[in-house]
């Protein structure tokens, strides 16, 4: 299968972060498994990602890169960021699976414990957006805090792709906090973070028997498992009645003319 994993700022930026995302994909996933990667076209700022208005305007470039994947032969994308931007608009477009690792990770961990600890960023508006996420996947009661570790994005996120050790310790300090408060099972809610748990080994918090969870990786075996299911069974990529109803190619054109999107032509209808 093909599985296109669309990042949210532009390939230069990315390049170091792909590096690594990579070597962990490659740990997880299936031997037939082919992941191709796509950038969106304008965002040059990892630290503009937590903020509403350029989280709004990137979701264009990001459901571009969707349409785009499935013009181009992908079975399934995931988009590689915590905030699952441009997933539910994705959903409405194309007939194959789109997935939010943020989404994924969250659904994965209520099976694993009863109350979910979110460790995130030194932003405040991301450790927001992250209990808006758990609202919106209809786990708000499963929460039991969301808590950002200590160093500065600006460097975590710079300086931790060459010596990730220190934010694995500041992941572990956050997660300690939750435990205390009643988690007992961690999300990173954070791609960026996720990335450099999977490149430490960091699957648990040391000493405790809890789970931690780059949501990256489950994102991306969520994507393998709703590709077998529409594969083997033609299950829908998604429900068209609600909140993923497809927007038929008639409108979608007509929308994309409108405000002046550049997107592909639709593919053919799976069966």
């Amino acid at each position: 299968m093909k599985i296109c994993v669309i990042h949210v700022n532009c390939e230069e930026l990315s390049e170091k972060y792909t590096k690594v995302i990579s070597t962990n994909f490659d740990r997880v996933k299936r031997a037939d498994t082919e992941i191709v990667h796509k950038y969106v076209a304008h965002l040059r700022r990892a630290t503009d990602t937590v903020f509403a208005l350029p989280i709004l305007l990137n979701k264009i470039d990001v459901v571009q890169r969707i349409v785009e994947a499935e013009a181009e032969g992908a079975d399934g994308v995931m988009v590689a960021c915590s905030g699952d931007p441009g997933v539910i608009e994705g959903r409405t477009l194309v007939d194959f699976p789109v997935v939010g690792p943020m989404e994924a990770g969250l659904h994965l961990a209520a099976t694993y414990g009863k109350k979910i600890g979110i460790v995130t960023t030194a932003d405040p508006s991301w450790s927001e957006y992250c209990g808006t996420i758990a609202e919106t996947c209809g786990l708000a009661g499963r929460i039991a805090g969301v808590e950002r570790i200590s160093i500065p994005s600006a460097k975590a996120f710079t300086e931790g792709f060459e010596t990730p050790g220190p934010v694995r310790e500041a992941i572990i300090l956050a997660a300690r906090k939750l435990i205390a408060d009643g988690a007992n099972t961690i999300v990173l809610g954070s791609a960026g973070l996720s990335v450099m748990a999977s490149a430490t080994d960091l699957a648990e918090v040391p000493g405790t028997g809890i789970p931690v969870f780059d949501v990256l990786s489950v994102g991306l075996k969520m994507t393998e498992l709703k590709i077998d299911l529409q594969r083997a069974f033609h299950v829908p990529s998604a429900s068209r009645i609600g909140m993923y109803e497809r927007l038929e190619d008639a409108d979608r054109g007509r929308i994309a003319r409108l405000f002046a999107l550049p997107w592909a032509p639709p593919r053919p209808a799976r069966p």
